[in-house]
């Protein structure tokens, strides 16, 4: 009966079928673009790559919040990434931006880590991506922020 019922849809719609083919076709593909558009990933860890990440200044509250509520890639478990996961994103190579070819949004700028100094209370570490020089700054500043979470090697995820 299916073979039947597949014959008389093809005979009758056959540039119907097809066009729904390929709209399911363009739909996936087109998932998958933004996807691997606004994500990169680098040492078993998975980074934010979105024009947010060039424009949004956030400070010590605000960054903490955002990276929390960033649903990104079918993700929920982003995060605001360590002083040492940020540093491994710069070329020394390289300057203004001092960063690795994989990241396609960034500013020649300070972007913070989670990281808070032990000797100065209210500050957080952060990572110049103009010249890969990094300092603290206080927890009011209002800096870039790129979100991080880790690669999971549960089947089904990234």
């Amino acid at each position: 009966m299916e073979e039947v019922i597949k014959k008389y849809i093809d005979e009758r719609y056959p540039l119907k079928v097809e066009e729904y083919n390929n709209t399911l076709k363009n739909q996936k593909e087109q998932k998958l673009e933004k996807v691997e558009d606004r994500i990169f990933v680098v040492d078993d860890l998975m980074w934010q790559d979105q024009i947010e990440n060039q424009k949004l200044k956030l400070n010590r509250l605000e960054f903490k919040i955002y990276c929390r509520n960033l649903e990104l890639a079918n993700r929920k478990d982003w995060r605001v990434p360590k002083y040492k996961e940020l540093i491994s994103l710069v070329d020394y190579k390289k300057q203004n931006p001092a960063s690795i070819k994989k990241i396609k949004f960034i500013n020649a700028t300070k972007y913070w880590s989670s990281d808070t100094s032990i000797i100065e209370k209210n500050k957080n570490w952060f990572v110049d991506f103009k010249y890969g020089t990094s300092d603290v700054a206080n927890d009011l500043e209002k800096l870039h922020i790129r979100c991080v979470r880790e690669v999971s090697s549960k089947k089904g995820t990234y």
